[in-house]
């Protein structure tokens, strides 16, 4: 008869187990905010490039137009029934390679009439920020607006980069002690200027009256996220859309400062973390920190305050 010896199956005890469980555990903790932190990064990479894209054309059209774009630009008087205005982001498209999406429009009648909903309902890439996750009710993943009831428009696409018009007008200037007053920045509109109700374009900003000098003066800002704006319970305008001629504002704040009530009340924010992208009138793309000093923003938020701008105020 065959002799048996003893014989132990190779194996794991359960203390090994759960060591080795306890291990992956810990390697997938530390992993998966690395792999976030290096998505965002690309995403971030990518929506600098937008915005450098964008700086671009306005340099580009600068050097068309000797000016840089209106903010807004009204059809007719504003207070003219069936006026409608248009943003600098509609006159930007055929110099940031929009062409075809231009060639569509009939700026003679509204962005959001039918013969326009074809071009002014495409999604550009450009004008949308990859990293926005927090978005407005009335706009959609896809980048365009929606649910918006009797409100013409639905399916207008968005944009998350926004026109700077200067400082809010209650502000002070730290050097004057002036109030600031309407359209003290580049990418500006007609109200609050003289004849305002009859102007149909606001006056051209030009190189030589960004006095404060281009890389010291904000052009465009992040504000992603942005649908409709709201008031008394109704659609009140469609400042997230990239043809719609409110997508320019005013700055009183600082940084992701009243997310997310910042669609309706138009500051500087994104899903960034800890901050956000500007665009100086110089094409270059600087990163904000969220604690950056509100009177450097809207400082550099004019063109012309003659205000002192410390070394380097935004890299964060």
């Amino acid at each position: 008869m065959q002799q048996s010896y003893g014989y132990r199956r190779p194996g794991f005890t359960l203390v090994e187990v759960l060591v080795v469980i306890g291990i992956i555990g810990i390697l997938v903790a530390l992993l998966v905010p690395a792999v976030q932190m290096a998505r965002e990064s690309s995403r971030r990479t990518a929506c600098q490039n937008n915005l450098k894209q964008i700086g671009l054309g306005v340099l580009h059209f600068e050097s068309v137009h000797h000016k840089y774009p209106p903010g807004k630009k009204w059809s007719g008087p504003p207070n003219a029934p069936g006026s409608f205005s248009m943003a600098w982001s509609s006159f930007m498209l055929e110099h940031i390679e929009q062409r075809a999406i231009h060639n569509q429009i009939d700026f003679k009648v509204s962005f959001t009439s039918p013969t326009n909903l074809p071009a002014t309902t495409q999604a550009i890439a450009l004008y949308l920020c990859p990293t926005t996750s927090r978005i407005e009710p009335h706009r959609n993943t896809d980048g365009h607006l929606t649910n918006l009831g009797s409100t013409p428009g639905e399916g207008l696409g968005c944009i998350d980069y926004m026109g700077i018009s200067g400082p809010n007008k209650d502000f002070r200037n730290p050097v004057t002690r002036q109030l600031y007053g309407r359209q003290r920045g580049v990418l500006i509109g007609t109200k609050g200027l003289p004849l305002a109700d009859e102007r149909m374009e606001p006056p051209p900003v030009t190189i030589d009256t960004i006095t404060d000098g281009l890389t010291h003066t904000i052009c465009i800002a992040e504000c992603t996220g942005r649908g409709v704006s709201m008031k008394n319970g109704a659609i009140h305008a469609l400042h997230g859309a990239w043809a719609s001629g409110n997508n320019v504002s005013h700055i009183d704040g600082s940084v992701n400062e009243k997310p997310p009530k910042v669609w309706y009340t138009e500051q500087i924010h994104s899903d960034h973390p800890r901050g956000a992208q500007l665009l100086m009138c110089d094409g270059s793309v600087h990163f904000v920190n969220e604690n950056a000093s509100k009177s450097v923003i809207r400082s550099m938020a004019s063109r012309n305050g003659q205000e002192i701008i410390p070394d380097n105020p935004l890299d964060g």
